[in-house]
């Protein structure tokens, strides 16, 4: 069946936890942002029973569970147990998340390495489909949990990324946070078995917001998600929409640039051509190298906003990802 691009959110709270919006409220604004898919994940509290369409909009059941060691979340499947959760260490932790998927649903790590409500226990050998590397509105945090993931898929560990809004209420006057970040899954539709299928997979492209910069990537006919062989010389391409100026578009096979291009002017469209040297994955990424007035701003916003709250004293990064895709794995 050929697959489509579809829009949507990972991570969304409501009154049931201690969101802003009654899930009526949350789904009419996930309409109005153009989305094509959202999950519910309340705070340790399935607000959605049973996945289900409303006009067009598939809604997922989800619940974050929500502990002292960290935060997880439970897609397309009830919790195999009732809160309030006894998990205080790894093992307990990683005792749930095998129920959870012995249950059908899929796992994935939240924000990581959150400077307020990061993990207090190793997540290395968690057993998760994903992780949650872009958390809300781009800030520092989500830098560290990017370095991560590149980590983990270095040592082969296929873990799909993903983004997720966390979204509770509009928080800064003007600004819509819904889908802030937005994943967009490349799936065979849009019922809640495609749609969680294509995030396990890796099929997704994690994006500012809907409607920004999109990044397609084909490394010898391979996708997203996909494994392609390496023998008798690969060569891929990479279109990216929506440059702005200053923004620079990386391809990597494994960690090192195989491609760059850094925009002077805004460009609707830049498409890369490449060759592929190693096995092991490549995949692309839009950044943005903050200096000068700019860094100097966004980090007196991150003390103001971060620091009071935090476990962890935040490090203001140099440069920003907009948008970042799953790989593409490359074997010999």
């Amino acid at each position: 069946m050929p697959r489509k691009w579809y829009r949507g959110d990972t991570h969304l709270h409501t009154t049931n936890s201690d969101g802003a919006l009654r899930l009526y409220e949350l789904i009419d604004k996930a309409k109005k942002n153009s989305l094509d898919w959202i999950i519910v994940t309340d705070h340790n509290y399935n607000s959605i029973e049973k996945s289900y369409s409303s006009d067009g909009l598939t809604v997922i059941q989800g619940q974050e569970i929500t502990v002292q060691a960290g935060h997880v979340n439970i897609w397309g499947a009830k919790v195999p147990a009732e809160p309030p959760y006894d998990i205080p260490d790894e093992a307990a932790y990683s005792a749930m998340m095998e129920r959870c998927r012995e249950a059908g649903a899929t796992v994935c790590l939240n924000h990581p390495f959150c400077s307020q409500c990061g993990f207090r226990v190793p997540i290395d050998g968690f057993p998760a489909d994903c992780v949650e590397v872009w958390n809300t509105i781009q800030h520092s945090d989500n830098v560290r949990n990017l370095n991560w993931w590149v980590a983990q898929l270095m040592k082969g560990r296929r873990i799909a990324a993903v983004g997720g809004s966390d979204f509770h209420r509009d928080q800064i006057p003007g600004i819509d946070m819904l889908a802030m970040p937005a994943t967009i899954t490349f799936a065979e539709s849009n019922t809640p078995e495609a749609i969680l299928s294509a995030l396990r997979e890796g099929r997704s492209v994690i994006t500012c917001r809907p409607g920004t910069s999109m990044i397609e990537l084909n490394v010898g006919g391979a996708g997203l998600g996909d494994t392609v062989g390496l023998s008798g010389g690969l060569n891929g391409t990479c279109v990216a929409t929506k440059l702005l100026p200053g923004f620079e578009l990386r391809v990597f096979n494994n960690d090192k640039i195989i491609y760059s291009h850094k925009a002077k002017s805004y460009e609707k469209s830049h498409r890369a051509e490449f060759a592929v040297l190693e096995p092991g994955f490549v995949r692309a990424e839009i950044d943005v190298r903050l200096s000068g007035p700019v860094k100097k701003l966004f980090g007196a916003v991150e003390t103001k906003y971060l620091a009071p709250r935090s476990e962890v004293p935040p490090v203001t990064a140099d440069e920003l990802f907009w948008a970042f895709t799953n790989p593409v794995w490359v074997e010999e």
